[in-house]
C-alpha cells in the first residue's frame, strides 16, 4: 500500500512540477500569432526624370494608398502612391526646413515638424502651406519644443513637449485638451505613440522603457522591464492595427517587438547595408492593411515590408 501511494504521490508531484512549468513559460495569448513580416522593396530617390535621391529620410507617414517622406537633407516632403504594391512618386514636394517627424490625418492634410525652428508645420497635398500649429488655450507652455508628435484615429494631435515636459494633447483644431506630465524617474524620451482606445505609449532611449497612460489617466506608469538587456538606443514606437508594439532600435538597426504586458518578444532584422537590413533607422509607419515603411536614415532609402500571420 505504501509502495502504490508512493508512487501516486510521485505521479501528482510530476503532473504539478509539469503545470508549474507550463503557467510559467507559458506563452502570452497576443504573442501567438506573431506577424512575419516580408520584405518587399527600396525606394532610393523620387523615381522622377530628375532621381533626386533621398538624403538621410529621418521620417515616414503612411496609409494603404500612400506614403510621405521626410527627405531630411534635402528639406522637403515627398509623397509616394502606393497602389498594387507599386510605388509612384507625386510630382510636388513639399518644402519644409530639416524635417524629422511626418503625420498625416484622416482629411489627407500633412503635418510635418521641422528639426531647425522645432515647429509643427501643416500642408496640403497640393504643395500649398496652410500654417504652422499654434496650440490654443494651452495653460502649461513657455515654450513649446516638440520631439515628436502623433495623430490619432480622431485626428487629435499628441505632442510630446520635452521643453514643458509634458504630452500635450490636442484636438483637429488645435484646440487644448488636456496634458499628461512625462515620468520623473527617466532618460530621454524621444517619441510617443497612440492605439485605437486612446492609451498613450511612450518610449525612453537613454534609460530604454515603455511606458503608458490610459485614455483618461494622468499620469505614465512603467510597462516594460529589462528592457535595456534587448535593446540599444530605441528612438521611435509603433502600433500596429492589433496593438502590437514595435520599437525603432536606431543603433541596434532592428525592430524590437514589444508585448501589451511589457514583455520583450523578439526582434526583427539587423544592422546592416543589404536589404531588410537597417543602419541607423528613424523612423517606423505601420499601415492598417500590415504594411510597414521604414526610414532607414543612413542608408538614405525607404525599406517597404508586409505582414503575415506566421
Amino acid at each position: 500500500m505504501s509502495v502504490f501511494g508512493g508512487n501516486l504521490m510521485g505521479k501528482l508531484s510530476i503532473l504539478t512540477i509539469i503545470m508549474l512549468l507550463n503557467c510559467f513559460f507559458a506563452i502570452p495569448s497576443f504573442a501567438e500569432n506573431l506577424l512575419k513580416i516580408k520584405y518587399l522593396q527600396t525606394v532610393y530617390d523620387d523615381e522622377r526624370p530628375t532621381q533626386t535621391g533621398l538624403s538621410h529620410p529621418e521620417g515616414v507617414a503612411c496609409t494603404d494608398d500612400y506614403f510621405v517622406v521626410a527627405d531630411t537633407d534635402n528639406n522637403r516632403l515627398v509623397q509616394y502612391t502606393f497602389a498594387d504594391k507599386v510605388v509612384k512618386a507625386g510630382e510636388v514636394d513639399l518644402p519644409i526646413n530639416t524635417p524629422i517627424v511626418v503625420q498625416v490625418n484622416s482629411k489627407g492634410v500633412i503635418y510635418g515638424l521641422d528639426g531647425r525652428d522645432r515647429r509643427i508645420l501643416k500642408l496640403k497635398a497640393d504643395g500649398t502651406e496652410q500654417e504652422y500649429l499654434s496650440p490654443k488655450g494651452n495653460p502649461v507652455s513657455r515654450k513649446m519644443v516638440p520631439r515628436s508628435f502623433k495623430i490619432d484615429k480622431n485626428d487629435k494631435v499628441y505632442i510630446l513637449d520635452i521643453s514643458d515636459e509634458v504630452v500635450l494633447i490636442l484636438d483637429s483644431a488645435g484646440n487644448y485638451l488636456r496634458h499628461i506630465p512625462l515620468p520623473e524617474q527617466s532618460g530621454f524620451f524621444s517619441d510617443l505613440a497612440v492605439d485605437k482606445q486612446g492609451t498613450v505609449f511612450l518610449v525612453d532611449s537613454t534609460e530604454p522603457g515603455v511606458y503608458s497612460a490610459a485614455q483618461d489617466a494622468d499620469k505614465f506608469t512603467l510597462l516594460t522591464k529589462g528592457l535595456e538587456e534587448y535593446v540599444n538606443f530605441p528612438t521611435n514606437i509603433a502600433l500596429d492595427s492589433r496593438g502590437s508594439i514595435y520599437l525603432v532600435d536606431k543603433h541596434g538597426g532592428s525592430l524590437a517587438l514589444i508585448g501589451r504586458d511589457g514583455s520583450f518578444l523578439g526582434h526583427r532584422f539587423g544592422y546592416g547595408w543589404k536589404e531588410s537590413q537597417f543602419y541607423y533607422p528613424a523612423q517606423l509607419c505601420i499601415s492598417e492593411g500590415g504594411y510597414f515603411f521604414v526610414a532607414d536614415r543612413s542608408n538614405s532609402r525607404i525599406q517597404i515590408f508586409a505582414a503575415e500571420e506566421e
